[in-house]
């Protein structure tokens, strides 16, 4: 193919990109528009690369990409989606010191009101999860 016409491909599929809210995946970071995740040692953190300030922290990559994604789109949803966020890391650590006590306990009553802990801490998480992904597919 012609240079010439590779390079106007290009710029067609780098512009349609830069409208677009689709994220964009460059080493440690994930772009979507104007809104930048970066993962860190102790979670992700969402940076507007327009006015170069740092919008949130988050534990969970799924809440991170849901916030860049309202935040390009210019909603306001931060709050609810760190609410969502803390009740879904509830649920979470509440699956894994369960899931501790099934393996290191001896007792089998326990063990079994453990396990349907575990199972409702995952069930919860799932469901918390699901609001999230809502944001984010939408």
């Amino acid at each position: 193919m012609n240079k010439e016409l590779l390079k106007q491909l290009e710029d067609i599929v780098n512009r349609g990109v830069a409208e677009s809210y689709f994220p964009v995946v460059s080493k440690n970071s994930v772009r979507i528009k104007n809104m930048m995740v970066r993962k860190t040692k102790r979670g992700y953190m969402i940076i507007d690369t327009e006015k170069g300030q740092q919008i949130a922290f988050t534990e969970f990559k799924s809440t991170a990409l849901a916030i860049a994604k309202c935040k390009a789109k210019g909603l306001s949803n931060t709050d609810t989606l760190l609410q969502l966020e803390q009740e879904m890391a509830k649920h979470y650590h509440d699956a894994i010191f369960y899931e501790n006590i099934i393996n290191k306990t001896k007792d089998s009553f326990v063990r079994e009101t453990r396990r349907t802990r575990l199972d409702i801490a995952l069930h919860e998480s799932q469901r918390v999860r699901e609001k999230i992904d809502y944001f984010i597919f939408s």
